[in-house]
């Protein structure tokens, strides 16, 4: 369990595979055997590493909130990872906030990025305003009430009728409740707010999307109670050359549930990228 010095500070990470291919994901925590840890096992085998986001864990804990935004703050310490490794150029992959991790690298940093993948981490929809999101407000009010933290799970993750899944939820959900009311205050009331501040209306955000070129897959959930089927599509309609699945059955929390189903999918984008990927099949 490593840590690596950037210079401003300390991240801990953990690396899984050893591919050609390297990615680099960013985000508060990381649920073991999820994605994108699989991303690093057969038959995908990509070279995969997981940064703990700076202010949380074992990673550095600042005084105070960067100046630039824990967002841009997040997407430099990323790339200062990727430059500690000796990696130019990079997959970035990101899930819900990790997602904005990444959307963040894009706009600063495009020539770092091969590609950026985003599971349901669309920047949200600009009603309520930029600060953060109604769902990290009410976890942060909320997080020291058991039941309350897993009402708030059980919105973020979205409806299902699948018994087996829903007995997994009741189960893990209990847990990450008994961990919230442990988590130290400066942990649980960060609130990075929502990825791209200045774009205030759904439009300017449309703005912002126009002015990214780079490869971009996106993995959204249409049963997420977070990022809106709307936020995935307005990305994939602005992001020029995106890709974009959508998965009718999935929430917020797919990449716990459903972790080879988004590996399948991204295995097929990086294939398509590289040149490599199988002729579609004729009648």
């Amino acid at each position: 369990m490593p840590t690596m010095d950037i210079g401003t500070g300390t991240l801990w990470y953990e690396e899984f595979g050893s591919g050609d291919e390297v990615v680099l994901s960013s985000a508060m925590g990381f649920a073991r055997g999820g994605y994108p840890e699989v991303l690093g096992d057969p038959p995908t085998g990509y070279r995969v590493f997981t940064i703990q986001a700076r202010g949380f864990g074992r990673s550095t804990h600042p005084a105070a909130p960067p100046e630039i935004g824990w967002l841009d703050q997040w997407a430099d310490d990323v790339c200062a990872f990727a430059d500690r490794i000796g990696v130019d150029r990079f997959l970035y992959t990101g899930i819900s906030h990790g997602g904005g991790i990444g959307w963040h690298i894009a706009r600063r940093n495009p020539a770092r990025l091969k590609a950026l993948i985003s599971v349901v981490g669309t920047p949200h929809d600009r009603a309520g305003g930029t600060g953060s999101s109604e769902g990290r407000r009410r976890f942060i009010a909320q997080r020291k009430d058991p039941a309350a933290v897993v009402a708030n799970l059980e919105h973020m993750a979205g409806w299902t009728d699948d018994p087996a899944r829903i007995e997994s939820r009741r189960v893990r959900f209990a847990k990450q409740a008994e961990e919230a009311g442990l988590r130290p205050d400066d942990e649980a009331e960060l609130n990075q707010g929502k990825p791209f501040p200045e774009a205030t209306t759904d439009e300017e955000l449309a703005e912002v999307y126009r002015g990214i070129r780079l490869p971009v897959l996106i993995l959204a959930g249409m049963r997420d109670g977070v990022i809106s089927p709307q936020s995935a599509l307005r990305a994939a309609v602005n992001v020029r050359g995106a890709k974009a699945v959508l998965f009718e059955d999935e929430g917020h929390m797919v990449g716990e549930e459903s972790a080879e189903r988004l590996v399948r999918e991204v295995r097929v984008f990086v294939d398509e990228l590289n040149g490599v990927a199988e002729p579609p099949m004729r009648a």
